[in-house]
């Protein structure tokens, strides 16, 4: 009787193994076969919108309410998509203000448009916000960002008067415009 028990002792062990390995085999081969993410576009990383296009349609919530490409018309407008906790944001913020600075008086508009959660925008917004009232948050790739086809933070899209985009840049110092006026 005492052989039987060991028996079937081992033969339980030998089963639970078995399982314990098919589990981890599956989970290993699921994740070998996942689909690999979509690869980036070749190329240097670009907008959806390019110099000369016009304004894609587009509904900005900020907390003074909306405003669309409509409230822009007749003002020149540099459109900013910043990231919280993001060095080359960060580090992009003063050519901002100096473009606010020296374009602001005149009427043109800067809209600042911060990808993530809104608790994390809190002090990206505390910069942006006394520059700008056209400052609202959205999540990633949220419905601002895939009207202007924006995949890297920060990027920027300058628009005339009219609405047709003159210049447009990707990364701190890819926006002429943002560079510090030399005399």
């Amino acid at each position: 009787m005492s052989h039987a028990i060991a028996g079937l002792a081992l033969l339980a062990a030998v089963t639970l193994v078995n399982a314990l390995l098919t589990v981890a085999v599956s989970k290993r081969w699921r994740t070998a076969m996942a689909p690999a993410p979509a690869a980036a576009p070749p190329g240097p990383p670009a907008l959806a919108v390019r110099e000369g296009d016009r304004t894609p349609a587009f509904t900005l919530h900020t907390p003074r309410g909306e405003v669309g490409e409509a409230g822009l018309a007749g003002h020149p407008a540099l459109i900013c998509f910043l990231r919280p906790n993001c060095g080359p944001t960060r580090d992009s913020l003063p050519g901002i203000q100096r473009w606010a600075e020296a374009n602001t008086p005149s009427g043109a508009r800067l809209v600042a448009v911060v990808s993530g959660p809104p608790a994390d925008a809190g002090p990206l917004l505390e910069v942006v916000g006394p520059l700008t009232e056209l400052t609202a948050t959205e999540p990633p790739n949220g419905p601002l960002a895939a009207a202007f086809g924006v995949r890297h933070h920060p990027s920027f899209v300058l628009l005339d008067a009219d609405g047709t985009v003159t210049g447009t840049g990707i990364g701190q110092g890819s926006l002429p415009a943002l560079d510090p006026v030399t005399a």
